[in-house]
């Protein structure tokens, strides 16, 4: 009698869990078409959007787990978005075949969510240095942190140069090895901070952003819809980077692609995570490694990306910075 209740708890257990690998497979089978709409606007879609990766954890062994068990639809409705998510990622794992590249005139550029509570100011300057990019975009620039980037950090850069632009009330900053003349700063475009850099091989636009987090929902949409205009709009060499808040899935991040280039997804290597860093713990829970990828360096046909990565080191931030190098790209 005991060995019977023991057989009769194990096989509600085991119908238990396949009832939640059904609802779970199935709850993806319905999220991928409304991934196209109604989007993000709808919140299950944006937080699986958002975690899209990280959806093979528990997709993979259901799938092994379905197959074991003879469980053939069950394996059927589980495979498909396995392979949608895996036939997604593949080209970051896979081997590049980049244009022969000259080895002409290169512009480095860092995008760094300093986070406005970072101490560690000494710590951020080392990872800026240890890059040595031409230009670094900081989002989160505290008052007192721009005043030492612009007394401390100009001691890096050869002959103690260092041009400089913030944005007191965006908490932007720009800084740059050549010289740069400010364009605007637009809050109604994520907080655009825009620029115009006199590079060696010419000038350049540089936007640094930070839009609003996706739970205020119609101003991140409205800033995403101003950026992807303003961004139509210019037709010279074009770099934006920042913490744009949103995962290379999410309907908002399509806006900017279809007029950019990502340089991750060009010459980076895998996922690339960039947030949380676990120097704090996120809603009280500590995190021991990024989960998503929402700092981003988008660039237009002026360019080539000959290399993108995010640093494993977060210099005290809630973020790991990334970094893409560019090649200029030949005029006909």
């Amino acid at each position: 009698m005991h060995i019977f209740s023991i057989r009769s708890l194990l096989r509600v257990v085991f119908s238990l869990f396949l009832l939640g690998l059904w609802l779970f497979g199935l709850g993806l089978l319905l999220w991928l078409p409304l991934r196209w709409w109604p989007g993000d606007a709808l919140f299950p879609v944006q937080i699986a959007n958002y975690v899209m990766p990280w959806l093979l954890v528990g997709l993979v062994p259901g799938l092994l787990l379905a197959i074991a068990a003879r469980r053939v639809k069950l394996a059927l409705v589980l495979a498909v978005p396995t392979i949608v998510i895996c036939v997604n990622y593949a080209p970051l794992f896979l081997p590049r075949t980049n244009p022969a590249l000259a080895d002409n005139q290169r512009f480095k550029v860092m995008s760094y969510n300093v986070w406005r509570y970072n101490e560690h100011w000494d710590e951020m300057a080392a990872l800026v240095e240890q890059e040595n990019p031409d230009v670094v975009l900081l989002q989160e620039v505290a008052p007192s942190m721009a005043q030492f980037i612009q007394t401390e950090w100009a001691k890096q850069l050869p002959a103690g140069q260092l041009y400089l632009e913030t944005d007191r009330s965006s908490q932007q900053a720009i800084i740059s090895r050549y010289p740069l003349t400010r364009i605007d700063s637009s809050p109604r475009e994520g907080r655009a901070l825009k620029v115009m850099v006199d590079t060696p091989a010419g000038a350049v636009q540089v936007w640094n952003v930070h839009t609003t987090q996706p739970s205020w929902w119609r101003l991140h949409r409205r800033e995403f819809i101003n950026l992807a205009h303003g961004i139509a709009q210019v037709s010279g060499p074009l770099i934006v980077g920042g913490d744009f808040n949103t995962t290379d899935q999410s309907e908002m991040y399509r806006l900017i692609n279809r007029q950019l280039h990502n340089a991750h997804w060009e010459a980076g290597w895998g996922f690339g995570f960039s947030f949380p860093a676990d120097v704090h713990p996120l809603k009280h829970i500590h995190i021991p490694t990024p989960l998503i990828r929402i700092d981003h360096v988008f660039y237009n046909d002026s360019f080539f990306a000959r290399d993108a990565h995010t640093l494993t080191n977060s210099g005290g931030s809630d973020h790991f910075p990334v970094v893409a190098e560019f090649s200029f790209a030949e005029q006909n």
